[in-house]
């Protein structure tokens, strides 16, 4: 009886080398096709090759090849504003300023991407969302009492969106959306509704001024960008209004009913 022998892949057929010829259970990895091939020799000499064991290798690599890219996936922000002509003046521009440089000052900035849309119309709503597939959504202006977003329309004029409406859009195109903040008045019924299609979802729970959503928009990015989950980036956007003693720091409502914020993470930090 030979002391060695040689063992090909029971996938592609490549030549694996030689194991000791020894009662027992072996198992060579592929280099090629990047199975496992089991090896079982039993007590009276006979050799048996399985592809069991290679079936798991080979999902194992699969899912590991997939959550590096998911690992290195840039994670994109689209920002959408509206300011309507027949409404008070928001500023906007310095909400986008604070968010960028929020990210930009933080460990992960490279891992982040925002994409900037104004004067946003309700025709712009699903082709904004079809063409970035966005993993955080955040809406920057107006809110009516009656709890809705306000775009514009094509004269520049208010055009609010009805809370259905917005509700069936992010039913139908949430793709890769985790993430939704309206910093916006009066908009955590439209939270409400939204956070049953979407894992996270921020509103206000009232009026909400200026400095006030900058301010929380800014320490919730930033928490973000330096791996922080949506629970704790949440937190710390209200206390940021808090330590800035404008006393709003009770209007940002998150919802969340299928899952933890606190597990809900668009990094991965060691």
């Amino acid at each position: 009886m030979p002391e060695t022998i040689t063992i090909r892949c029971g996938k592609c057929g490549s030549k694996l080398g030689s194991i000791t010829y020894v009662p027992g259970l072996q198992a060579i990895g592929c280099p090629y096709c990047g199975t496992t091939t089991t090896v079982r020799i039993d007590e009276d000499g006979s050799v048996r090759l399985s592809l069991e064991l290679a079936l798991e290798s080979r999902s194992n690599v699969s899912a590991k090849k997939k959550s590096t890219r998911e690992s290195s996936e840039r994670i994109k922000i689209l920002f959408l504003s509206a300011d309507p002509i027949d409404t008070p003046k928001l500023r906007v521009d310095q909400e986008i300023r604070a968010i960028d440089q929020a990210l930009r000052q933080a460990d992960f900035r490279d891992r982040f991407e925002i994409e900037q849309h104004w004067a946003v119309r309700v025709a712009d709503l699903q082709s904004c969302l079809l063409r970035h597939k966005p993993h955080i959504v955040h809406f920057s202006g107006h809110g009516s009492k009656s709890c809705e977003i306000v775009l514009e329309d094509a004269l520049g004029n208010s055009q609010p969106v009805p809370v259905r409406a917005l509700n069936k859009l992010f039913s139908v195109l949430k793709d890769n959306i985790r993430c939704v903040v309206l910093n916006a008045c009066y908009s955590e019924r439209q939270a409400n509704a939204i956070a049953r299609h979407i894992d996270c979802v921020i509103g206000m729970s009232s009026t909400i001024g200026d400095l006030a959503a900058i301010n929380f928009a800014m320490a919730f990015y930033q928490a973000l960008g330096f791996g922080r989950d949506v629970g704790t980036a949440f937190e710390l956007g209200c206390m940021q209004i808090d330590l800035e003693d404008l006393g709003q720091q009770d209007i940002p409502k998150l919802v969340a009913v299928n899952c933890d914020p606190k597990e809900i993470a668009f990094l991965s930090v060691d």
